[in-house]
């Protein structure tokens, strides 16, 4: 019988170098003293997309944890955990409880004892809890079982990449699979490609030539691809005046974003929304 799953919280929060942890921006009735850690009555996962810290848990120890682990929070044990303080850290993170997910969650790998799980900056990951938080705020009807469908896939996800990663992980796949991840996150902002590489340890010519030999089109495109499908999501599931999508996503005008949405998908913005009946 499939567990009873009831998410309870899910957020994105950058921690730049210098700043004490937790923010005032840490989620109400969350907030702890890394000296003095904390026990939950859920489950969370918290997915660390850059940056580096300490988890220490009661029945695990200390973990040093980088960018690319996801680690989990088990309800009822004792733990704490804070970025280094002259790094920072990006943390994404999603709750859960409910009936049946203590046996779920063991058939899926998971253990007080080894709570750290390596998945890399996967770009999979990384949009399944940007959907999950879009999906918190937007509230749609059934965004509960919705959420708890997400939560399913990504812990089954995240176990099995930690127990197939490959020993001799190559470096610049790994980097390139950052800078994918890394314009997920940075879809509704100003993005230099050049930033990018920067962020990703390659030079732009090296950085260019590798994205295109793995993923078979330049960096530019894959990002464009990316804001359309992006634009397409919030079409299709809000009702977001088109030019808001326009600026949202960071196109110097609606006119703009029309002419490339049309280039990409064969249709214009009122054409694609439109078949979906929204007005």
């Amino acid at each position: 019988m499939a567990p009873d799953r009831n998410i309870s919280s899910v957020g994105f929060e950058k921690i730049l170098a210098g700043t004490p942890y937790p923010t005032s921006n840490h989620s109400s009735g969350y907030y702890f003293s890394p000296d003095k850690g904390r026990v939950l009555k859920e489950y969370q996962l918290v997915y660390i997309t850059e940056g580096e810290g300490v988890l220490e848990t009661k029945s695990g120890g200390v973990f040093p944890i980088r960018q690319g682990m996801i680690f989990v929070l088990f309800p009822n044990e004792w733990h704490t955990y804070y970025p280094n303080y002259d790094v920072g850290w990006s943390q994404y993170w999603i709750g859960f409880c409910g009936v049946g997910v203590d046996r779920w969650m063991e058939n899926e790998y998971c253990s007080k004892e080894s709570p750290v799980f390596k998945v890399g900056i996967n770009g999979e990951i990384v949009s399944l809890f940007r959907k999950a938080i879009h999906i918190a705020n937007e509230e749609p009807s059934l965004f509960q079982q919705v959420l708890n469908g997400l939560v399913a896939y990504l812990v089954a996800l995240m176990c099995s990449i930690d127990k197939n990663r490959c020993v001799d992980n190559d470096d610049f796949s790994t980097k390139i699979n950052y800078a994918c991840a890394l314009m997920q996150e940075l879809i509704d902002q100003p993005v230099s490609m050049h930033e990018i590489a920067r962020k990703s340890g390659l030079g732009y010519s090296l950085f260019r030539k590798l994205f295109k030999e793995r993923m078979h089109c330049a960096p530019v495109q894959y990002y464009q691809e990316l804001k359309i499908r992006k634009a397409m999501d919030l079409l299709t599931n809000t009702a977001i005046p088109i030019k808001e999508v326009a600026y949202q996503l960071d196109y110097e005008s609606p006119a703009y974003f029309s002419a490339r949405f049309k280039k990409q998908t064969g249709k214009s913005p009122v054409e694609y929304r439109e078949e979906f009946g929204i007005k």
